[in-house]
């Protein structure tokens, strides 16, 4: 059964078959040649997949990422960190990474990010003389950081997989997500320095002053979410309602930037990016039903912990397979394919969950800047208007120094860990 599974999937993954006619296919082929009284069970576990209250912050979080696009939120934002950093040696290449840090910690989607914060700075690079290949590279790098620093898609999915506690999860991701951006930021000034790039100019008090209570309620944002989440005024499921809330009051009525004409738009393009990833969830979810019938994940951890004499190397061998199939599958159905295989793995071998699930999106992240899958690297591509493999000549730099980051990660789990300990939460 497993093997029929296997073999169908890939079959239909390398013909380009879209990812979820990949997965329900393969589900489907499987059942009709080997249980075909059982067909009936697959649309009760593509139902059962999406019963879960925790699920509904997936569609909110897409929902306020769009709105703070349109909103003029990410436009501020820019404005702000150019007047601050502008001035340092590649200083738009520096203010790229922290405007996706900072618009990642609001919108928690990286295609998201890419989008909104691509759309502004790409063709500014491109006119104070920055590379445009290079300038899709740093913009599809940076954008990762939106599922990296919370509130997060994918660790929303995680948690609900692992039965981690997603508020710890949030908190965990803060410093590993500041700990890459600041790598980023140092290889990109030593990059533009070692290439006479200087900065765009410095700014008067007054000008970031201007520029600060411009930005003000959009830095006020992430405030208000994390800190309701963490304070225990409401679950990350509502944390996600208000971040669409609070988006939609300052676009309408602060920014003025959204009217009501663009909400319908905003609200299809939602409901066309949410129904994907529910689909891609609820099909993997049937997909790894088989597995988990089949006793696969139990199978595997055994051989892991036969091969891994200590969490370092289940780390060492966990990292190779994950950049590899980081080329080949997505985010979501990775987090959902590999997580009940992996979690009895991971407590056997005394590893934290909550370290575990952002070593674990950090190494996807990887995946969504490589081709042929890498969405973050097509959707940069596309707003530069260059080819996939001139850019990622210029990509494997920023994977090299993500890879080093991720690395560092593994080894010192307490940046990890720290702030959820901190905070009292179970880790």
């Amino acid at each position: 059964m497993v093997a029929i599974l296997l073999i169908s999937f890939s079959i239909l993954l390398f013909t380009r078959v879209p990812l979820i006619m990949a997965l329900s296919g393969s589900v489907l082929v499987t059942f009709f040649l080997t249980a075909p009284r059982d067909l009936m069970v697959v649309p009760q576990i593509i139902f059962a997949a999406n019963d879960s209250f925790v699920l509904l912050a997936i569609p909110f979080f897409v929902l306020a990422g769009n709105i703070m696009e349109e909103g003029g939120i990410s436009t501020r934002l820019v404005s702000l960190f150019e007047k601050l950093v502008g001035f340092l040696p590649g200083g738009l290449a520096v203010v790229t990474v922290i405007s996706c840090t900072f618009f990642g910690a609001i919108c928690g989607s990286a295609p998201a990010t890419v989008a909104a914060i691509g759309t502004i700075l790409i063709p500014h690079m491109a006119k104070k003389g920055y590379q445009k290949e290079w300038s899709a590279s740093l913009v599809a790098t940076s954008g990762t950081l939106g599922i990296i620093i919370p509130p997060s898609i994918p660790m929303v999915l995680f948690g609900v997989l692992s039965g981690t506690s997603i508020a710890s999860i949030f908190a965990a991701g803060v410093l590993p997500g500041i700990f890459i951006a600041v790598c980023l930021i140092i290889f990109a000034m030593v990059f533009c320095y070692r290439r006479g790039i200087r900065g765009v100019g410095g700014a008067s008090l007054k000008e970031i002053w201007r520029s600060f209570v411009s930005a003000a309620w959009a830095l006020i944002m992430p405030v208000i979410i994390l800190g309701g989440i963490y304070s225990g005024k409401f679950t990350p499921t509502e944390s996600a309602v208000v971040a669409v809330v609070y988006g939609l009051l300052v676009g309408l009525f602060v920014y003025r930037e959204l009217d009501f004409k663009k909400i319908p738009k905003i609200l299809l393009s939602s409901a066309e990016t949410s129904a994907t990833i529910m689909l891609i969830i609820t099909t993997a979810a049937a997909f790894a039903t088989i597995l988990m019938r089949n006793n696969i994940p139990n199978l595997v951890a055994n051989e892991i912990i036969g091969l891994s004499s200590s969490p370092m190397m289940f780390f060492f061998l966990f990292s190779v397979f994950m950049i590899i199939l980081g080329c080949f599958m997505s985010v979501m159905p990775a987090l959902i394919v590999l997580t009940p295989i992996l979690m009895p793995v991971v407590h056997a071998l005394g590893i934290s969950p909550v370290h575990f699930g952002i070593i674990f999106i950090a190494l996807m992240a990887i995946g969504t800047m490589t081709p042929p899958f890498g969405i973050d690297l097509l959707v940069s591509c596309g707003i530069a208007k260059v080819s996939v493999d001139k850019t990622t000549r210029q990509m494997w730099m920023f994977i090299v120094v993500y890879i080093l980051a991720t690395a560092i990660l593994i080894l010192f789990p307490s940046i990890s860990t720290f702030l959820p300990s901190l905070l009292g939460m179970r880790i």
